[in-house]
């Protein structure tokens, strides 16, 4: 299964490099029973944040865009990359996202925002599998000052 997520993110151009890292005392993924947890994911493009700041004072909504992009990219590649070593997946759903939005304090726009990576997680998995419930946060900060981060999780049907 894993090998269809990977040929489709890569026939989307979805950042071929991506190497799953963590930055901390943590696990990129972990799998639990059928579910697969993803931790929150950076707008990382060749180890380097695409663009840092606060959404709606450093960085326009443009770029935030394309953030959430390279985020959700992020967290679909270290799905392919849970599901390296399981076998018989009839199909992979997304059950839920939580994005992060490092932004001034009286940004609105959250949710039209994180449409993009709702928008790239239904293209990659079809609507029936990729629609999810979803969560999004204004924060004050995230980590290497990132404008966005993005978690999921993903439910594996056998």
């Amino acid at each position: 299964m894993n090998n269809f997520l990977s040929k489709k993110l890569l026939s989307l151009n979805f950042l071929e490099e991506f190497i799953p890292k963590n930055l901390g005392n943590y696990k990129p993924f972990v799998i639990s029973g059928n579910l697969v947890f993803i931790s929150g994911q950076l707008p990382l493009a060749q180890n380097e944040v695409f663009c840092t700041g606060k959404v709606g004072l450093d960085v326009d909504e443009t770029k935030a865009r394309e953030s959430i992009k390279i985020a959700t990219y992020n967290l679909l590649w270290n799905l392919s990359y849970a599901l390296e070593d399981v076998n018989n997946v009839k199909y992979i759903k997304c059950v839920n996202i939580k994005g992060y939005i490092n932004c001034k304090d009286n940004f609105e726009n959250h949710s039209t925002l994180l449409n993009s990576a709702s928008d790239t997680i239904v293209e990659v998995l079809g609507k029936e599998n990729g629609m999810h419930t979803r969560s999004v946060i204004g924060v004050n900060s995230l980590p290497k000052n990132s404008p966005v981060e993005i978690e999921g999780i993903f439910s594996l049907v056998f």
